[in-house]
């Protein structure tokens, strides 16, 4: 899975070092359930060749981390898919719409 780090208020990423510990705990969890993982599914649907793209904040709370399909994959669907993506909460990945656990493919 491609990862992508972006900076919440500025364009450019804070050294690892100067993470909130909190944030560098979630990073390296999710780095290690997405390790050789291409997507997720959820009840309604497969999403594959997603990217693994985490927001870093000031803190836990300003963090966000995402896998998101392609948008051209979203584009091809149109109307025919349901969770446009998943998000990292308390441990595991979450449906954006549906709010049921994923399960990393």
């Amino acid at each position: 899975m491609k990862i992508i780090y972006k900076g919440y208020s500025s364009r450019t990423i804070s050294p690892r070092e100067e993470w909130d510990s909190e944030v560098r705990d979630a990073v390296n969890k999710v780095l290690e359930l997405v390790e050789s993982k291409q997507g997720f599914r959820t009840p309604f649907e497969i999403w594959r060749r997603c990217e693994l793209i985490i927001t870093i904040g000031h803190n836990i709370y300003t963090t966000s981390i995402e896998i998101r399909p392609p948008q051209m994959a979203i584009i091809r669907r149109r109307a025919n898919w349901h969770n446009g993506y998943a998000y990292y909460c308390n441990g595991v990945f979450w449906a954006n719409i549906s709010k049921t656990k994923v399960e990393l493919i």
